[in-house]
């Protein structure tokens, strides 16, 4: 499913969609879509509005229990931007099922509110949402849809890749996208079929995807991917990110599957790649 950059206070590996910086989770969703970085940008910018003083767990909750449709998304913003920040917010497992139920209340409601709310689930990996969170991957939202599989791979279950891996056939392109990221971050096996088909798409984020998830599932099939990725040629002056996001994850994939073949060509990368960040990833790729 290139994204703005921003650290989770989450521990531990998984996408991190939103929480850390956009480097880190580029590394674990590697190929964000393009839709979810306009997100991104909204949510720093209107972080620069939010408030000072972040509030308790439970005044957020009770905003969320607002008539007003704008203070309950305001407030499942606010939770997500101070997580996204770090910020220490106590949580015990009654908050979180009532967070929980907020999101499965909120089917009806403004869309923007499960958005965030499902990001707070995924930053927090709270595994009783998982059940939830499969369910609003068939939500009518396109958007939700996206958030929703955002987090069932940052809390890394597999309990949740059937819903990601049947959200591969759903007709919004970058929900495809975050389907494979999801799926990735799970290492969930039974998805290994859908994505070495995928590894014929026309569409390059998917392939590319595809390929470092099966890296990730230690599927040879991905290497030809890979390789295509790692000799993208860089733009003198390039426009974008595309060609940088596709090297990095390459090299992403070639740590989670070494391959000699590969190794050659980051070793070559590691000398006389311009661009500074793939040859600096290509370097740590060597020392490992």
């Amino acid at each position: 499913m290139t994204e703005t950059s921003s650290k989770s206070q989450n521990e531990g590996e998984g996408p991190l969609y939103a929480p850390e910086t956009g480097w880190s989770l580029f590394i674990k969703l590697f190929i964000v879509p393009a839709a979810i970085v306009l997100v991104a940008l909204g949510i720093f910018f209107l972080g620069t509005l939010a408030l000072q003083h972040p509030k308790s767990a439970e005044q957020y909750l009770q905003e969320l229990r607002s008539d007003n449709t704008t203070h309950r998304w305001q407030a499942a913003f606010e939770l997500s931007r101070l997580l996204n920040q770090g910020e220490k917010i106590e949580m015990d497992s009654n908050l979180c099922s009532q967070l929980v139920q907020a999101f499965l209340d909120g089917k009806k409601d403004d869309p923007k509110i499960r958005q965030y709310l499902a990001l707070v689930l995924g930053r927090l990996k709270e595994k009783t949402a998982i059940p939830a969170l499969s369910e609003a991957v068939t939500d009518e939202s396109p958007d939700v849809r996206v958030y929703s599989l955002w987090a069932l791979g940052n809390i890394e279950d597999p309990t949740g890749g059937p819903a990601a891996l049947s959200a591969l056939s759903d007709p919004d392109m970058n929900v495809q996208l975050m389907a494979v990221g999801a799926l990735s971050a799970m290492k969930y096996g039974p998805a290994k079929d859908n994505l070495e088909k995928l590894l014929q798409s026309d569409n390059a984020p998917l392939r590319y995807d595809s390929a470092v998830a099966l890296a990730r599932l230690g599927d040879k099939l991905c290497l030809p991917v890979l390789l295509e990725m790692l000799e993208l040629k860089t733009p003198d002056h390039p426009t974008d990110d595309k060609i940088q996001s596709a090297k990095l994850a390459a090299i992403e994939g070639y740590q989670a599957m070494p391959d000699p073949i590969l190794m050659l060509k980051i070793r070559d990368l590691s000398k006389n790649e311009s661009d500074l960040k793939v040859r600096e990833a290509a370097l740590d790729a060597m020392k490992k």
